[in-house]
């Protein structure tokens, strides 16, 4: 009976569609900045071999405001594309693209009111995560820690969001030595930067509400467990966590969200059917033709905090850091503390 049965088995091979190479446009502008670069590159079919994208250069692109002023970005390399110019806040904009006898389009994108955080606080809170497929177990993880929210006021046009984060940890290591014939135990101050994962981090007023402000929005999560990060043998020292605020338009925010709905899908029962995520940019010589891709024009802010708890008791600290200070990527400095671990903010000893 064995046999039978395995004698039946057949590798079922689908058929999948042949779809040529996507133009794929990476077009992300923040108003804040003077220079701004755009990426162009084009995308695999699924079964392709190679998994790297050919970026496309020779494309001619303008941002053209509402009074048709145009600005062009020159090619800084190879499928890189830069624009050095200061976005008008009361102007409109859309991008214009040529490439191949092509020409491409974006929809119009306001430039958005610089966002504000009003008031952030903190918590303790237990981070679930579940993994897993239709066609596995699920593995449910508890995490605890700390969670930072924060609200948002309705800012008149204002009212979607995205937000990105650095999270720096702190921690002191020692190293004995000997000063003027005495045997010392000194600070080692180091740090070390860590950045989010997952989908996207956004905020907009609820649904169905005439109530357009935001009211304790997740923020950032810290787990108690930080000496999963750093060494137990180091005494942590808390948390500098620089939150990056931007500012959308409202087709932008629903373009997050319908990415969000694919990032965050497992295959399970509940989740959202698979759909291409439409962007805003047309191929107006080949209107069938699939452009991948977005454009969009944010405003953007900085905030910084420092986020200080224990694991053995209850002592939660979180404070607005008043300084912006130059922080590398991670490092270490022996007996002085750097100018960025200031005690007057901090009350690091």
């Amino acid at each position: 009976m064995l046999v039978a049965i395995v004698a039946c088995e057949q590798i079922y091979h689908p058929d999948l569609e042949e779809v040529g190479d996507k133009l794929v446009v990476e077009a992300a502008i923040n108003a804040e900045q003077s220079l701004n670069t755009i990426k162009l590159y084009r995308s695999h079919n699924f079964n392709a071999e190679n998994k790297t994208y050919p970026p496309v250069s020779g494309a001619e692109i303008s941002l053209i405001d509402d009074q048709n002023n145009s600005q062009a970005f020159y090619e800084s390399g190879v499928g890189v594309y830069q624009l050095n110019f200061q976005l008008n806040k009361d102007r409109t904009y859309y991008l214009h693209i040529e490439l191949d006898g092509e020409v491409y389009e974006s929809g119009v994108q306001a430039v958005p009111e610089t966002p504000t955080i009003d008031s952030a606080y903190a918590d303790y809170d237990t981070n679930i995560t579940v993994s897993g497929s239709s066609n596995s177990k699920e593995d449910i993880k508890e995490d605890d820690g700390v969670r930072v929210y924060g609200d948002i006021q309705n800012q008149g046009k204002l009212n979607h969001y995205r937000f990105y984060a650095r999270k720096v940890i702190l921690y002191v290591n020692h190293y004995d030595t000997v000063v003027d014939g005495r045997e010392e135990t000194r600070p080692i101050y180091s740090w070390r930067s860590l950045y989010p994962n997952g989908i996207f981090n956004i905020a907009g007023p609820p649904e169905y509400s005439t109530n357009k402000s935001i009211t304790g929005h997740p923020l950032e999560f810290f787990t108690m467990n930080y000496y999963g990060i750093v060494s137990d043998t180091v005494l942590f020292s808390g948390w500098i966590y620089i939150v990056d605020q931007y500012g959308l338009n409202e087709d932008t925010y629903k373009y997050y969200k319908d990415l969000n709905s694919q990032l965050d899908a497992a295959g399970r029962i509940f989740d959202p059917v698979y759909i291409q995520v439409n962007g805003n940019i047309k191929n107006l010589t080949t209107p069938d033709d699939v452009v991948l891709g977005n454009f969009e024009i944010s405003s953007y802010a900085e905030n910084r905090y420092y986020v200080m708890y224990y694991r053995n008791f209850d002592k939660l600290t979180l404070r607005h850091i008043p300084k912006n200070f130059t922080i590398p990527l991670r490092g270490e400095i022996k007996d002085e503390k750097p100018d960025f671990w200031d005690s007057i903010y901090m009350n690091i000893e």
